[in-house]
This record gives C-alpha cells, structure tokens and sequence, in this order.
C-alpha cells in the first residue's frame, strides 16, 4: 500500500520528508547525512563513524550525559549508525514529544562539542568496537575481500577503519570532517507518525531554518576500474569452520539494473525485508541456494546479498562449508547456481513468488513507523524518497529475461572476487571514585497523564483484546489490528530445556527445530514451498521453560499458517535425512560457540553459579557431547508431551475474532494431549559463599568478554518492578546505564557495558556483560563492581526513578506499534496472569514502586563480595 508522503525543502537546502502515520501514539525523526566511508581516505578511514559516536557528546545546551537521560525522561529511544554512504540518528517517541527529537538533532547539527578529552577517551571504546568485531572470523575475510574486490574506490576501507588511522586520527581531523559534513544542504529530515503535517513544519523551520548552509562538498572522485579478472584472498585465524565469500562488483542504486539484481538476489536466497532491522518472513528455505547448498549436505548455511548503495558496490554469494565437506566442493555448488540462472531462464512461476515476496515483506515493514522513516530517508540519500513505494513497481515488472541478462553480465567468472576462510586450529586496575550522573531537568518533556493515556491507547489499538479456552485446554488470545493487512501468530507451550534429562540436553530445542522438517501429511519442501510462495513463513523454538511456534503472513493467509501450525506440532515425522541435516547445522552451532568470547564467558559464570543438577547449569542448545546422541525417537518422544492444556496461541492483526477463532477450532480444537501437561518447577539458588572466577583462553580473539552475576529472582517475585528499575538505571537507561556512563563514557575502557535480569518462570541471574581489552579486565571489572557497590549503599535518585517510569511507559507504547509486539505481550500476560488490563494498569504498577522498594531489591539480590566471574579471550 502507498501512503502520503510530503517533500518539503527548506532555503538552506535541508531536505523534509513527513507522512503522517496515525496508527499509534508515537512518532519518529530520522536526521540522513550524505556522509560514510565513502567520504573518506587512508589515513581518516573510520573518521565518519567516529564523529558519529561524538555526536553523543554533548553540546554547550545540553552537555554529556544530558541527551540519553532527556529520551528517557520522555519516555523515548534513540540511536545512530554509519555505513559506507550515510551516517543517521533518530528518535523515537510518544507523539506530543515530537519536538524534543527535532530540537536535539538541530542543536548537534551545528553546536556538537568534540571536546579533546571526550575525544581521547572515545578513541579506545571505538578501537574496542573493533576488536569486538575482529573476535569474528567473518570479519576478517569480509574486510580482506572488500579491500582486494576495491583497489581504488573508498568503499575497500569499510565503516570501523583500519586500525592504525584509529590510532592516529586527531580531534582537528574529526571537527574538521564534522563541520564539512553536517550542514542543512547535505542532510535529510524525516518525520513519521501521529502529527499534522503544517504543524511539524513549522517546528522545523523555527529548529532548522536559521542554520546556515554548508560549504561545497569534496566530490568522491575515485572511480572504481573494470576489473580485468578473478581476484583470490585467502584468510587463516583460528575458528570453527571453513568459509567462502564470493563477491561481484555491481551497479547503483540509481540503476535500471536494480530491480532485476534484487531479484536475482531474492532467487538465490529469497525476498528480504526492505528494512535494516529485519521483521521480515523467512523466504529463503525455498530458494535455489538453499536446497543446493544446504539440502544438498554442501553447507550449513549460504546467503546472498545486493545492497541498495550510492555508487557502484558488490552483489555477493558465500556459505559456510560442513566439517565434512570442502571449501572446493561449495565453490563449484555456488558456480554451478549461477550458471543455471545464466543459461537458462527462470520460470514464471518463480519469478512470481519472488514478487509476492517482495510485496509481503514491504507489508511486514511498513507495520513500524520508525522502519516506515528507515526506508524513507535511505531511498532519499541514495535516489529519491518515491522509491520507498515505486520500487515494488520496478520488481514487478522484472522479467525472467531480465534476469538471465544481469545474472550474464554481472555475475561473469572474470568479475569475481574470491574470499576463503579456513581455521588455522584443528579444534574447532586502579580505584576510580564514582561520579553522579548529570539531569538536567528542563529538557522533560514528561507528562505522566500524557504517558499513561498513550499506553492505553497504544494497548487497546482500536480494539480490546479477548481471551478465549477451547475444550482441550488451548488458550487463545485474539487482538483486532486494522493498520496493516498482516497478521502475526505466536504460541508457546510450557515445555523446555528445564524438562529435559541432562543426557538429552538440547533436546528440546533440536525437537522445535526440526517440527517443519516433515509431516505425515506434508514434506520440508511442501511446507517452504507452501508459505514462502505467499511470502509468509512458519517457525519454532525452545528455550528453558517454553517451545514457541509462530507464524507471519498476509490476513488472507492466516488459515494457512494455523492449518500448518498444527499440522507441524501434531504430526511431525522428523525424517531421518532432514535430522542428519539439522544436526549438522547444531554441531555447527555448537563448534562457534566455543569460538565465541562471549558464550563462553557466559557459560563459565553460569556454571560457577548454579549447581551441576540445576537446569540452569545447562544451555538449552545442547553440546557437542549430548546433540550428536540424540536420536529420532528422543526428538519424537519428546514431541509427544507436548500438550494443548500448556498451550497458548495470539493472533494479532487484519483479522476478523469469529472468523479466525474458528480456523483455531478447526485446526486445533480435537487436540488431545497425552497425559498430564508439564508443571515446572526450578530451584532457588543461594548467592556464592565468596567470589569465584573463572577464565576461559579462546584463541585467535583480540577482545575479552566478562560476565559478571548473581542470582536474580522469578517474574513474579513481588520484587520483580523493583529490580528491574535497579537494573535499568544500573545498566540499561540512556547508553546502558551508570555501567555505560563509567566503564564506557567515563574510562574509554569498552563499546558496550550492559546489565539485564533473567527473570521468568524460574529465577534466572542478574548479569553484567562488557566486551573489553584483554589487558583492561580487571579494570573494568573494578568499575563494574564499584557502580555495584554505589547501588547497594545509596539507591538511585528520585529523578533517576521518575526518569526510569516514563522510559518504561514510553517504551511500551512503542513496543506496542507492531502485530507481534502486541502478540508478544499477551503470551507474556498470559504466562505470568497478568489479565488483560495489564498494559492499561502497567503505568501505574510502574509509578507506584517506590525508591525504598528499588534499594531493598538491590541489597537483596546484589553483592560487594559473593558473585561471580566468568572471562573469555585471548590470553593476558
């Protein structure tokens, strides 16, 4: 569907975007700079995404620190990004608060500090985001092949830069790049939600109209030459399996070619989402790479990928190769795919799927209005904002011939650039004295009414929603969405990891997976086919204490998905083919993880903390001892206890109640269980008797994970608001709390240092995480342990309480803007038997706990001296 949309362009040469979205009560502004790694040199690779995170900084009007607390103050979120064309920042907030988001990016437009300490100290966290990247081999090959594929073009040095210009780069390098970049006539502002258009105009000429236009922008002068003939890296780190990426150089986002390229794209591995953040169906198991690569046991997973882009960038086709295959065997695969779509054209059949692909994923998309802005201001940077809707014409009249030509002229073995990982390993300080946070009250533009009026509405979307138990036992959960022609399902039944005998570990995720593989009335390819032509997708999963199911489609779909829905949970024959496969992909999994810093610290802190016969000690993906032992008849054994009395279904969307509960009856309603259903019960946990570490050597990683944690507490302790607000002040508010303001802001020491609580049918840990220098970790951890020890003898503030409301009231609106946030929530109300008023009572439970309340939770839960520590890295 196309909606209104308005351009507006101010003298200075700011261009407006605006589309009034009145679905919900929030609104969002997305501020687009022509500026990336595309902008740049040797020497100042990185410099874009670097003045990105300064623009965090602060400016004289409102200082450090003064920016994350205001949007969460105002009950908002907010964030930015650089990649190789553009850098953006946005706001997302209740819709009378609009004007905070347009005043603060008209203020750092022009007026951002780049104070020379801040800039210092931003230096190691960004070389710390770096290593943080480099910890993944993928990084590594990526960034070799994209610097061979490009020998003259600026896209060969990336986004992150080059590690050694990180060092070397000045705060007169990045004032310089800001000052040259961030001005009216190099930017795009867009604007949706519920507002008037006049009125929101107005907002911005007062903000925006007064800055001055920049100078003349540097041209990119450096045109990429035609590539004369095949280019191979090769890459060896440690790591746990073999990888190839083979890259293309391809056309514009301006060019006629783009449609029949992004076709070619969803050919090989499906239609995606129009948007960065996903949100989309998963359409790739029907497509070619898929069942060559995958079905055809040459990998474990393929992808490709064409990117809408300025000038002229990379169309891309890679795998991950099986432990018993080799990396030569899926090169030949991945020619041999190309060289059918060259030789031979595809049908009409296919091409059509593809494009009810397309159309569905567009529809998934446009439920979000800060996905709606994403799309709008990317489309504007690059080309025009019309493309946000024409570009569906454009698939649409895509033919196969088209298709056959750009593969043809694109995709030549001449023009290819070949990238090959292959594991170099057989085997898979000081005190530092707190410092307050800095409010600067005048910025709120809080209304608590306001807030909670908007919540309410956000909930009650147009419609109330209803609860509804069939004979069997199955709870339904219906709410009516009118604003999108989708509907999204999602189940969930009480049986999980916690009910599986440690000798089957994982068994409860393996069974989830593999409930599509095949029915007694439909195979793996009959149910892709089935969805992924309409360009919807079913799926399930495990956890600890639950297996979900779920579905995502176009409304006149939805009987389709529930029909498969209960035919996957009901009838499952886990074909022994389809077995082999999947559990080359856990083995797989299982294998990265142990390459991975941060799975492994987790996994040592958990198991320091609980017992060995707690169901916690475990993970609920398995491990390389129990996953390969798992049989057909565990995975349909435990299958068999899956029970419609433990079963909860939502269904949000373009649905009409009667209708849609009767598709659930019919499809569901003779379901009968065998036995009782699941009851779960998990041990309470005491706190360590001291502090115990435990450090894990991963080799080949540059950066260290820590994790710090005790035991947390169940969601429906009566502490459980209180901790929460302990916990987002602790680590989560604004960038990531009083952990964020002191290990990352304050001592440069990490990216990101972040804090959350388990907390669920069993009570799960209180978790401090932080990606770190290996030769910084106990430094950090001296900092994460003293913003604890600060919370266990003062509390929080009373303006860090009321800022902590209005950010959870704020954000529920938001959460509540799309079909599967709504659906999400009232499996949770459901679970935990919150009632249907929850998210109508939800303001007023939050405002009501007290500072006393929150202090009294951390000193019940928290600890200066019995926790513990788990570390992964490179050696010290």
């Amino acid at each position: 569907m196309t909606l209104a949309t308005n351009v507006h362009r101010l003298p200075n040469g700011l261009t407006v975007i605006t589309r009034e979205v009145h679905t919900a009560p929030i609104a969002t502004n997305w501020i687009w700079y022509k500026v990336g790694g595309r902008n740049e040199r040797v020497g100042i690779s990185g410099i874009s995404h670097w003045c990105e995170h300064m623009l965090f900084k602060g400016t004289p009007s409102m200082p450090k620190g003064a920016f994350d607390a205001t949007i969460a103050r105002n009950g908002g979120t907010f964030n930015g990004f650089t990649w190789i064309d553009y850098t953006a920042y946005y706001e997302t907030l209740p819709a009378d608060r609009l004007k905070l988001g347009l005043q603060i990016e008209a203020d750092r437009m022009v007026n951002s500090s780049f104070d020379p300490d801040e800039v210092a100290s931003e230096r190691t966290v960004i070389i710390s985001e770096r290593e943080g990247n480099e910890n993944s081999p993928s990084f590594w090959l990526d960034e070799e092949l994209r610097s061979t594929a490009f020998k003259v073009h600026p896209y060969r040095n990336g986004v992150i830069g080059w590690k050694s210009d990180l060092r070397a780069m000045t705060r007169e390098d990045l004032y310089t790049h800001y000052k040259t970049f961030y001005a009216p006539n190099n930017a795009v502002l867009v604007v949706v939600g519920a507002f008037k258009t006049d009125e929101v105009l107005k907002q911005i000429e007062e903000l925006y109209g007064r800055i001055p236009q920049g100078l003349p922008l540097p041209e990119v002068r450096g045109e990429e030459p035609e590539q004369q003939g095949e280019r191979r890296v090769h890459v060896s780190r440690p790591g746990p399996n073999s990888m190839i990426q083979v890259a293309f150089h391809a056309p514009p986002a301006t060019s006629p070619d783009w449609a029949a390229l992004t076709v070619l794209d969803a050919v090989l591995t499906g239609g995606k989402s129009p948007s960065f953040t996903g949100g989309g169906a998963q359409t790739n198991r029907s497509a070619r790479l898929y069942r060559a690569l995958v079905e055809g046991e040459l990998a474990t997973g393929a992808y490709s990928s064409f990117m809408a882009t300025l000038d002229p960038f990379l169309f891309e086709v890679g795998a991950t190769v099986r432990p018993d295959r080799t990396v030569e065997q899926v090169e030949q695969a991945l020619y041999g795919e190309i060289e059918k779509l060259q030789q031979t054209p595809i049908s009409t059949e296919e091409l059509h799927k593809i494009q009810r692909q397309v159309r569905a994923q567009q529809a998934y998309s446009l439920e979000r209005i800060s996905n709606q802005a994403m799309v709008l201001g990317m489309w504007q940077t690059l080309d025009s904002y019309e493309r946000a809707d024409s570009s569906l014409e454009e698939i649409a009249a895509v033919t196969a011939a088209d298709v056959q030509r750009v593969a043809q002229e694109y995709l030549a073995p001449q023009k290819r650039n070949v990238g090959i990982f292959t594991p170099s390993n057989s085997s898979g300080g000081g005190h530092i004295t707190p410092t307050a946070r800095t409010f600067h009250p005048a910025l709120s533009f809080y209304n608590a009414k306001a807030a909670e009026d908007e919540a309410t509405a956000a909930a009650n979307n147009g419609s109330q929603a209803t609860r509804h138990v069939l004979s069997n036992g199955i709870v339904v959960l219906l709410q009516r969405n009118p604003n999108s022609p989708t509907v999204s399902i999602q189940g969930e039944i009480a049986l999980g990891q916690v009910h599986e005998p440690a000798a089957l570990n994982g068994v409860a995720v393996f069974t989830a997976s593999a409930l599509n593989r095949g029915t007694t009335t439909h195979s793996f390819h009959d149910i892709t086919n089935l969805t992924e032509d309409r360009g919807c997708s079913i799926a399930a999963s495990a956890g600890r204490h639950t297996t979900s199911f779920g579905g995502k489609a176009l409304s006149d779909d939805a009987p389709l998905i529930l029909e498969l829905l209960a035919d996957v949970l009901r009838n499952p024959t886990f074909p022994e083919r389809e077995i082999e496969r999947l559990r080359t992909q856990f083995v797989t999994m299982l294998r990265q993880s142990e390459q991975d810093t941060r799975s492994q610290a987790s996994k040592a802190a958990r198991e320091q903390l609980y017992p060995s016969d707690h169901p916690y000690y475990l993970s609920p993906n398995g491990s390389l001892e129990t996953v390969p032992a798992i049989t057909t008849a565990d995975l349909a054994a435990f299958a068999k206890r899956y029970h419609p009395a433990a079963t909860t279904i939502a269904i949000v969307g373009d649905i009409d109640e009667t209708t849609i509960l009767a598709e659930v009856e019919r499809w569901f309603g003779d379901w009968q269980g065998q036995g009782e259903p699941p009851t779960t019960n998990v041990p309470e946990v005491a706190q360590p008797q001291k502090v115990q570490r435990r450090e894990i050597v991963v080799e080949g990683k540059t950066q260290s994970d820590l994790v710090w944690a005790v035991p947390g507490l169940a969601r429906t302790d009566p502490d459980f608001y209180a901790a929460m607000m302990a916990n987002l002040v602790l680590g989560q508010l604004g960038l990531m709390g009083r952990l964020g303001e002191n290990v990352r802001d304050k001592q440069g020491l990490a990216y990101y240092a972040t804090s959350r609580i388990d907390a669920d049918v069993g009570a799960g840990a209180w978790v401090v995480y932080a990606g770190i220098n290996a030769k910084n970790v106990d430094r950090a951890l001296n900092a994460i342990q003293e913003e604890v020890d600060r919370l266990l003898a003062e509390g929080i503030s009373e303006l860090e309480r009321s800022d902590s409301v209005a950010y959870l009231t704020g954000m529920l609106g938001i959460s509540l803007e799309a079909n599967s946030g709504i659906a999400n929530m009232l499996l949770n109300i459901e679970r935990f038997k919150l009632g249907l008023d929850y998210v109508q009572r939800y303001p007023e439970i939050i405002g009501s706990v007290t500072l006393e309340q929150i202090h009294a939770a951390a000193k019940r839960l928290l600890s200066a001296d019995r926790y513990v520590i788990g570390v992964a890295g490179p050696a010290a």
